[in-house]
């Protein structure tokens, strides 16, 4: 069974770059304690331009759908809906890595 990568790229509106990315980053750090969470990172261009970028690893398809489909996953959802103009999501297979 292969790991499933995903790649975002994600834009906040103006002037609510800050807290987005504090909402990110607590998201991401809640998500590395999920089963089957293998990695989440979030990171910020060195030049800002309002947008960040997520990569997650997760160990399988089902672990990524238990995931998506958790109450705190839909909180989260809620609670940056307001926040973010633009959202680019990859779902990838994982084909090779040094964690694997």
């Amino acid at each position: 069974m292969s790991k499933i990568a995903i790649v975002g790229e994600m834009t906040a509106h103006a002037g609510k770059f800050d807290t987005y990315l504090a909402k990110m980053t607590e998201h991401a750090r809640a998500s590395r304690a999920e089963p089957g969470c293998v990695r989440f990172d979030v990171v910020v261009p060195k030049k800002g331009e309002n947008k960040l970028f997520i990569y997650e690893i997760w160990q399988d398809q089902a672990a990524l759908e238990v995931h998506a489909n958790t109450p705190r996953m839909q909180a989260y959802r809620e609670a940056t809906k307001e926040l973010q103009s633009e959202r680019k999501v990859t779902v990838c297979e994982l084909r090779e890595s040094a964690d694997a």
